[in-house]
């Protein structure tokens, strides 16, 4: 079992890397986003049939949906790419899922510092600095 699990790992990684080589060359993608999105993980199970891909957008969620769409639609192409690339007997079916994790990261950083801030003031108003 543990080297199924790193033999997962590892084609999940080579994966990574290689999908996230190809994304510049996806024409509608760069017609709807200038910058192509980060290939945050993937996930590939352990027969091999199918990864999960997860992408993040530097510039938020707006457009995660539309990314998302021209990236499982372009998911026949990339396999084919994965396939040339790769020396792999079989190459998985992609599914493509925004990652959250960045967003919801960067909210919880907003809500310290608020949070840190407030504390700040509070502080400030009973005891006299100098």
């Amino acid at each position: 079992m543990p080297r199924d699990f790193s033999r997962s790992r590892r084609i999940a990684h080579l994966l990574q890397e290689e999908i996230a080589a190809l994304l510049p060359e996806l024409r509608d993608l760069r017609a709807v986003h200038a910058i192509p999105p980060t290939i945050s993980g993937v996930d590939v199970t352990p027969d091999m049939k199918s990864a999960r891909v997860f992408f993040s957008l530097l510039s938020g969620p707006e457009h995660a949906e539309e990314v998302r769409a021209i990236l499982q639609h372009a998911s026949g192409y990339l396999r084919h790419q994965l396939g040339k690339r790769l020396d792999l007997r079989r190459i998985p079916n992609l599914h493509f899922e925004y990652d959250r994790s960045f967003d919801e990261g960067a909210r919880m950083s907003r809500l310290i510092r608020g949070a840190l801030e407030e504390d700040g003031q509070a502080d400030g108003e009973d005891v006299d600095r100098d």
